[in-house]
């Protein structure tokens, strides 16, 4: 066995330990609970206590970036509102993840993929219909629904945490931190959501991301149990 195949099994054996460890699992879940909890609450006081008004903070940044436009940014934020919505988000990454996975995780990794993006977007599409904050004026392109929280930031954190816990690789980890932080930021640049938005939302979609992957590690476990 050459050096670099050595690495690369026992990378997947310390990925597969934790993965199978019921605490790592246990500690996933109980970060995704505090990190719905927080979506929830900032929910509830911006609606109870803001009537879903901007917080300072909120028409800060809204001054702030509406007061600089760039064809340089403009260009990638309205190609991240594709990429990160729609049938691509849904269906598209999820599905080339989900074969690269397959590839070179096994077929449980893949199939940790395969709901998460359906499950998030149902998470959205819920909680913007409890809370139906109104969204930013002056928008740059056309939408729907409301803006609390924002599933274009939800469903790229949520992908990245799962594929950060199955992938681990430090520079992967900060690309996919990197994209999320891009994600949040083309939203406010778009006027298209407030950034307590984005940020409760990429909260959720921490959740979402730590929720599933305990869950399939959880039946993983249970079905390699029933086998042996």
């Amino acid at each position: 066995m050459s050096p670099g195949t050595f690495k690369k099994t026992s990378r997947a054996l310390r990925i597969d330990h934790a993965w199978a460890n019921s605490r790592s699992r246990w500690i996933a879940m109980l970060v995704a609970a505090v990190s719905l909890a927080l979506c929830l609450v900032g929910g509830a006081i911006i609606i109870s206590v803001l009537s879903g008004r901007p917080t300072t903070v909120d028409q800060s940044l809204y001054r702030a970036i509406s007061g600089f436009r760039a064809p340089w940014l403009t260009g990638p934020s309205l190609v991240l509102n594709q990429v990160g919505g729609g049938n691509v988000a849904l269906f598209v990454i999820p599905a080339i993840a989900a074969v690269l996975l397959l590839l070179t995780r096994g077929v449980w990794a893949a199939l940790v993929v395969l709901p998460l993006q359906p499950l998030t977007q149902w998470a959205v599409g819920f909680l913007k219909a409890v809370f139906d904050r109104p969204r930013p004026p002056h928008r740059e392109i056309v939408v729907s629904l409301s803006a609390y929280p924002s599933g274009h930031s939800a469903v790229a954190a949520s992908l990245i945490v799962v594929l950060a816990l199955l992938v681990r690789h430090w520079w992967f980890t900060a690309i996919g931190v990197i994209y999320v932080v891009a994600m949040g930021y083309s939203r406010l640049y778009l006027n298209l959501h407030w950034f307590t938005d984005t940020a409760s939302d990429t909260a959720l979609g921490v959740a979402m991301g730590l929720a599933v992957w305990a869950a399939v590690g959880g039946i993983r476990s249970l079905v390699k149990r029933v086998r042996r």
